[in-house]
């Protein structure tokens, strides 16, 4: 690592970029700029200056419940029109936010509710089980039937009931203030809260845009969990450059989905690997032109070069724009369209004024093309885990050369001479087999391009010694001897499967990512 700290130009500068002091400012000054523009597309459709007038009068009752700079708020909830709505009035008063999935189990919810202590509570009507573990926090329902939300307000009565005449927006948020907060398995297995201010969110989002160039008249489509902070920034994204977003459901990411985009007018769709998996399996047996899809971005695991040769084919309008990130500071890199085939297996280069580098197990500096854990440096960089500062200083590291704070990813790759960063797999990923350490990575990659194949995943089954693979069809015939035969013809030995376990749909996680866990636990009780 250079010790000297990054040149002022490779840095986005105030000059060249607009700086608002905070995430919610963005949709402030759009509302300003393009008032009638659209910011909700869909069944529901919000102007910016509707959208703005909504998040005032939901700020202002956060500020008639008592909440202020620095409370918590805390919604369970799936994707719904009111959590934009939440998230740009938290940040005009610089209350801390975080959004969870609907389905998160109740003693996660209970250790999340003690280590965030909310002053208020939001539930989606399917999240009703966690109505006893929320404490003292007062709970607001999504929903007017009384037989849910009991002794509780519904969210239109809150909003009604609790706007005082008047309410001080408080002006004194600061970019250093906290934003929200991000709850993500921690390494003792209790739920950890990544910490992420104003400024960590406004420099990766520009230098995001930097990167992609998101257009005014660009509709987002939105299938993600927004509990998941790939779905949530698609937000941030558009109030940045004044575009549209359409928030739909992962459940609406299945056989209906091409329909959905064109009807739609879909341009951008972020996803991870199981939505574009299905995607271009659907898009091949059942074509749907879509003229207006012109850029697909993913993150959250590695898209296969197969399902990337894919949509090249079948939407030759639309880029693919492949990604690495961490929750820890959202976004690392980002690999050009025109980048893909000379850098096949990269991931890009980082974002600029950002730098990543490969250390050995002491976290020496590695020379180029040597593998080791990547460290992740940039304004974007979290200051650590809410609470938690023994996981914070096993993650978030001083620089000796430099005294910055900087990320231990425990991501395992390397970065070429180029600065191109090639992904291998997560350090608790990775695999021993026969004496090799191999990355889950290159064999999922290999059976994606078996052309039945949609979504792969890659567990060690430590009972047998057996390396398993399963495979993912969307209800296509398939057997384990086309799949092995297929990986012999690609692999070394000793990385073809021991085992090939074929389904119609792989389990995935609440981010809609292959939920790898699952596929042990599966391994131990198929039913």
């Amino acid at each position: 690592m250079p010790t000297q700290s990054p040149t002022p130009a490779c840095l986005p500068s105030d000059t060249a970029l607009h700086r608002p002091p905070v995430i919610g400012d963005w949709l402030v000054a759009q509302s300003t700029e393009t008032p009638e523009a659209l910011f909700i597309c869909g069944p529901t459709r919000l102007t910016y200056q509707e959208t703005s007038e909504r998040v005032e009068r939901i700020a202002s009752a956060l500020a008639g419940s008592g909440l202020g700079k620095g409370d918590r708020l805390l919604v369970v909830s799936a994707n719904r029109l009111e959590i934009p709505l939440l998230v740009f009035a938290a940040a005009r008063l610089g209350v801390v936010f975080t959004i969870l999935h609907e389905q998160v189990r109740p003693l996660a919810f209970e250790r999340i509710v003690t280590s965030c202590e909310p002053s208020l509570i939001m539930l989606d009507p399917e999240a009703h089980e966690l109505r006893g573990s929320t404490g003292s926090a007062p709970v607001i329902w999504f929903s007017n039937d009384p037989t849910i939300a009991g002794g509780d307000r519904s969210f239109e009565a809150w909003v009604t009931d609790s706007v005082p005449d008047s309410v001080a927006i408080d002006p004194a948020v600061a970019p250093s203030d906290l934003a929200f907060l991000v709850f993500t398995s921690g390494s003792t297995g209790n739920p950890r809260g990544v910490m992420l201010t104003h400024a960590n969110v406004r420099f990766v989002c520009e230098a995001i845009q930097k990167r992609l160039g998101y257009r005014a008249e660009d509709r987002i489509g939105i299938f993600l969990p927004l509990s998941f902070d790939y779905g949530l920034y698609q937000i941030f994204y558009a109030a940045m450059t004044g575009a549209s977003v359409y928030i739909g459901t992962p459940a609406q990411a299945g056989p209906g989905l091409a329909r959905l985009l064109a009807d739609q007018e879909i341009s951008i769709l972020p996803g991870v690997p199981t939505l574009f998996g299905g995607l271009s399996k659907m898009l091949r047996y059942r074509p749907v032109e879509l003229p207006v899809l012109r850029q697909l971005t993913n993150t959250g695991d590695h898209l296969p070069r197969a399902v990337i040769d894919d949509f090249r084919q079948l939407l030759p309008n639309a880029e693919v724009f492949p990604m690495y990130g961490l929750t820890e500071c959202k976004r690392v890199s980002i690999l050009r369209p025109s980048e893909i085939d000379a850098k096949r297996d990269s991931v890009g280069r980082p974002l600029d004024g950002t730098e990543v580098f490969a250390v050995d197990p002491e976290g020496r500096l590695l020379p180029a093309g040597e593998t080791g854990e990547w460290v992740v440096r940039g304004p974007h960089v979290s200051p650590g885990y809410w609470r938690a500062p023994e996981e914070t200083a096993k993650r978030f590291r001083i620089w000796p050369e430099t005294g910055e704070t900087v990320l231990f990813s425990g991501d395992q790759g390397h970065v070429d001479a180029e600065g191109f960063l090639f992904f291998h797999a997560r350090s608790d990923f990775m695999i021993k087999h026969k004496g090799h350490r191999l990355s889950p990575v290159e064999l999922e990659e290999a059976a994606c391009r078996v052309p039945q194949v949609e979504t792969a995943g890659c567990v060690k089954d430590d009972s047998r010694s057996q390396l398993c693979l399963f495979v993912g069809t969307g209800g296509r015939d398939l057997s384990e001897a086309t799949v092995i035969d297929a990986l012999r013809s690609v692999l070394e030995p000793v990385k073809v499967p021991d085992r090939v376990i074929v389904l119609e749909t792989l389990p995935k996680t609440a981010n809609q990512k292959v939920d790898r866990k699952a596929l042990r636990q599966w391994l131990i009780d198929p039913t």
